[in-house]
C-alpha cells in the first residue's frame, strides 16, 4: 500500500487492537506495530480489550475476539472518516475457514468463505492479500529486509483454527500439495454460484411481497425445495427465531410437515417457535401467540 498510495491517491492509518490474551507478549506486539507505524510516518490508533472479560458464555474466545476487533475497526474508520478497511487475511486463512466450515457442516453461504470485499454500514472491508499464501508474504518481507512478529497463540492447537492450520492442512497436503489453493478456488467458485442464487432468491421472494407470519401452503408447495427453505427462513425469522439454532434435521421436518401433516397438528422448533396449519396456510409463531 505504501508503494502504490500515490497512484491510488489514498491516505493510510494503522489500527491495532490488543486482545489481552497473551499478557506482556500481546502488549509488546502492539508496541512493535506502533513503532513501525511511526517509522513509516503513519498515524497509529490503538485499543486494548480484555476479550476474556467481554466474552459471553455462549460464544467462544475466537468469536468474541473477532466481534470486538471488527467493531473497533469499523468504529475507528467512521470516526476518522476512512471509507476502507484493509485486513491482512491470506489464502491460508481462506483455506482454513472453508475447511473448518465443511467439517462443521456449513451451508453454501458458509462454504463460500471470506469475501475479498464486503460492505459494513458505509465502510468497505477489503482483503488485498486473500489470494497470496502466507509463506510468500513472509518471503517478501525477508527479501526487502522488513522485520515482523508472529502471534505465538497462533501455534496453540487447542484453538480449532490453529489445529486446522498445523495439523489437518499439513495432513491433507500429503494428498494434494496445493490444498490451500484448491480450497480457496472452491470458495471463489461457490461464491459465484451463491451470488446468482441470492439474486434468484430475492426475485422469487419479491413475488410474496412482505412475508409476515404465514404463506399459502399451495404456493409454497409449487416452489423447488431450495426455495421452500428460503421461505421457511423468512417465516422463522419473522416469528423471532434464530437461524443458527436450526439444523439440517429441522429443515427436513419443516418440509415434511408442509407436505404431509394433516391440518390441526403443530411442529415445535428451537427458540420457542411453533409451526401449524390454518385455513390453507402454514403459520410460524412464538409459543403463546395467537
Amino acid at each position: 500500500l505504501l508503494e502504490i498510495r500515490k497512484t491510488l491517491n489514498i491516505k493510510i492509518m494503522v489500527a491495532n487492537m490488543d486482545h489481552c490474551l497473551r499478557g506482556i507478549e500481546s502488549a509488546n506486539d502492539s508496541r512493535f506495530v506502533e513503532k513501525l507505524s511511526m517509522e513509516l510516518g503513519l498515524k497509529f490508533i490503538h485499543k486494548k480489550v480484555d476479550v476474556k472479560k467481554k466474552r459471553d458464555k455462549k460464544k467462544s474466545i475466537e468469536e468474541t475476539a473477532r466481534e470486538e476487533r471488527y467493531g473497533f475497526l469499523e468504529n475507528t474508520a467512521r470516526m476518522k472518516n476512512c471509507n476502507v478497511i484493509a485486513t491482512g487475511h491470506t489464502m491460508d486463512d481462506q483455506a482454513e475457514t472453508v475447511l473448518m466450515r465443511i467439517i462443521y457442516g456449513a451451508s453454501l453461504a458458509g462454504i463460500v468463505g471470506i469475501p475479498a470485499v464486503r460492505d459494513a454500514d458505509g465502510v468497505r472491508i477489503v482483503r488485498p492479500l486473500i489470494n497470496s499464501e502466507r509463506q510468500d508474504i513472509i518471503g517478501f518481507l525477508k527479501s526487502v529486509g522488513f522485520t515482523y512478529v508472529e502471534d505465538k497463540s497462533n501455534f496453540d492447537t487447542k484453538f480449532v483454527r490453529n489445529s486446522t492450520r498445523h495439523e489437518i492442512i499439513p495432513f491433507l497436503e500429503k494428498y494434494n500439495p496445493k490444498i490451500k489453493r484448491t480450497l480457496s478456488s472452491l470458495a471463489e467458485s461457490l461464491r459465484e454460484d451463491y451470488l446468482f442464487l441470492s439474486l434468484e432468491r430475492a426475485k422469487r421472494l419479491k413475488k410474496y411481497g412482505n412475508i409476515t407470519s404465514s404463506v399459502k401452503i399451495k404456493d409454497v408447495l409449487l416452489q423447488p425445495k431450495a426455495m421452500r427453505k428460503e421461505i421457511f427462513k423468512e417465516l422463522f425469522k419473522k416469528a423471532g427465531g434464530t437461524l443458527k439454532k436450526l439444523t439440517h434435521r429441522h429443515w427436513k421436518d419443516m418440509d415434511y410437515f408442509l407436505a404431509q401433516t394433516e391440518k390441526g397438528k403443530s411442529l415445535d422448533m428451537p427458540g420457542g417457535v411453533k409451526i401449524c396449519k390454518q385455513k390453507g396456510e402454514i403459520v410460524f409463531r412464538k409459543h403463546g401467540q395467537r
